[in-house]
């Protein structure tokens, strides 16, 4: 199975190497993705040049995804995992004094304080279609 792939990069406001790949060849450009490099040219840069934080992407044929970036200083970073799929969830009006269904088709949850070795969990995950797992862990 190939999914969508793509890359941001901190001074392009345009996400870079749109291509399908396998989940073999994802973990391949994984593991070598600059991820410091990135970090750091980031935060070398003036803040109105920065666009998005260094992050990989992957997506299904419905626009479901997992996306993975890194965040704050060389010496102390962090991963952001974000997984992006429908869900149904409640909420309420009138003061809560009604609650509802509401059918959210582009739910994002973000997770802070990952690994690097995380985000590859949480990718593989989706690869492998085992949503129950990833919706338990970054859900």
């Amino acid at each position: 199975m190939k999914l969508k792939y793509s890359e941001s990069h901190p001074l392009k406001s345009y996400v870079l190497n749109e291509q399908f790949l396998t989940k073999t060849e994802f973990i391949d450009k994984y593991e070598n993705f600059q991820w410091l490099d990135l970090l750091k040219l980031q935060l070398s840069a003036n803040e109105n040049q920065i666009h998005c934080s260094p992050s990989l992407n992957i997506e299904d044929d419905n626009g479901n995804g997992v996306f993975v970036s890194i965040v704050g200083e060389l010496n102390e970073y962090e991963f952001y995992i974000c997984y992006k799929r429908p869900i149904t969830r409640k909420k309420k009006k009138w003061f809560g004094l009604v609650e509802y269904d509401y059918y959210d088709k582009n739910f994002c949850s973000v997770i802070p304080e990952q690994t690097k070795q995380d985000g590859l969990n949480a990718f593989m995950l989706f690869y492998e279609k085992n949503y129950e797992e990833l919706e338990e862990k970054w859900g």
